[in-house]
């Protein structure tokens, strides 16, 4: 992870996102405050639910193994494998951007993801960039029309109760992951070109701490 916490001077409220502004298009969306208790509300983000099953319940818990010792959990613990929390930010709005998320998977039930989301319309139009720490992969995906896509994938090494660090740039259709700074795959696809809202993504009842996301728009 970066070392952004001296860069950053100044906290906007916009909407129901907290953004704190570096430089120019830099942006830190915070989405667990360690200024608030344990078991409240997401700070800068909305609950969303893609595929199926019941809303998305997210809190703020603590976690040692991440910046400001805070985190957002997904909480509802839906064994569905079709059932996708995500929770979007107002702003920003772009096409093109450079995204980093720290997070933490725990041992827990049928999945333990972490995820990205991009270019985001609504809960069936985005992108995702997910870490499947059962399937040891990260992979590339467009939900359009509701419909599933995988773009890439690549095997990756992710282990449970550690502090990883999962970035994308998206460039047009040109994608680039990495995780904890080592080039993971690089990918192209069209299907999603309009730009759009960024959020995190969890999957069925994974147990995983989510940080901030920091957001450079390259648009």
């Amino acid at each position: 992870m970066r070392s952004w916490a001296a860069t950053f001077t100044v906290l906007l409220l916009l909407g129901d996102a907290a953004v704190v502004c570096a430089a120019p298009k830099a942006l830190r969306v915070v989405l667990s405050s360690p200024l608030v208790a344990e078991g409240s509300g997401p700070d800068g983000c909305t609950p969303v639910v893609s595929g199926l099953g019941g809303p998305a319940v997210w809190e703020v818990r603590v976690e040692r193994f991440l910046l400001d010792g805070k985190a957002l959990v997904e909480t509802s613990r839906e064994p569905n494998l079709n059932h996708f929390p995500l929770c979007i930010a107002s702003r920003p709005v772009a096409g093109n951007a450079e995204v980093e998320l720290s997070f933490v998977t725990h041992n827990g039930g049928v999945a333990r993801v972490a995820g990205i989301v991009l270019r985001f319309a609504d809960p069936q139009d985005f992108y995702v960039v997910e870490a499947d720490a059962v399937a040891g992969r990260v992979r590339l995906v467009r939900i359009l029309n509701g419909e599933w896509r995988e773009i890439a994938n690549h095997a990756a090494v992710l282990a449970a109760g550690k502090a990883q660090s999962l970035r994308v740039k998206a460039t047009g259709e040109a994608f680039a992951v990495t995780l904890d700074g080592h080039a993971v795959f690089e990918a192209r696809d069209s299907g999603l070109a309009l730009p759009g809202r960024f959020g995190i993504w969890s999957r069925a009842d994974s147990v995983t701490s989510f940080g901030d996301l920091f957001i450079t728009i390259l648009d």
